[in-house]
């Protein structure tokens, strides 16, 4: 779109941050709450398989020579978002490869993961494509955040046609 994409620290990177902890305690309440058996062979599984990913991207993000007019907090900032965005990819993760039984309440479960999960690979390419310089490639990236805006939306209207309008029914009874 013609739009130069911003190489500073802003106060909305501080706010970002502070959403990943309340993402990462949804998902833990959530998969407590759903009361789900976790095999610990697949946790060790999913937390491989991340740490894995986190640090080929570690390694591809800080080859690249950071110009000389970055600061020093905007690398950091910049190698916190994809270390962040995988954080959330285990608990994700282990609620997508439980979820199979008592479909319909865990649809917006599953569905709201699967966006979380979407969302943090599509991160993890934009910013490894920015810092990179591929700015050709930033609008694969965005496909990504309108596919995770679609899951999320279907997750929503799921929870709200089969547990809030149940649960009003309930009470007009």
């Amino acid at each position: 779109m013609g739009l130069e994409e911003q190489r500073l620290v802003t106060i909305t990177d501080a706010l970002w941050f502070a959403g990943y902890g309340f993402l990462a305690l949804h998902l833990i309440i959530v998969i407590r709450s759903l009361h789900i058996r976790i095999k610990s062979k697949l946790i060790i599984i999913i937390s491989i398989i991340t740490v894995i990913f986190i640090s080929y991207n570690l390694v591809n993000i800080l080859s690249y020579d950071f110009p000389t007019d970055d600061d020093f907090i905007a690398i950091i900032v910049t190698i916190l978002y994809p270390i962040l965005d995988f954080i959330l990819i285990v608990p994700s993760s282990i609620i997508l490869v439980t979820l199979h039984k008592d479909y319909e309440h865990n649809i917006p479960w599953f569905l709201s993961s699967l966006s979380l999960l979407v969302n943090s690979i599509a991160d993890d390419g934009y910013v490894t494509d920015f810092i990179t310089g591929n700015s050709e490639n930033l609008w694969f990236w965005e496909l990504f955040y309108i596919t995770d805006f679609i899951i999320i939306s279907g997750a929503l209207f799921w929870y709200n046609k089969f547990h809030i309008s149940h649960s009003k029914k309930i009470k007009i009874e």
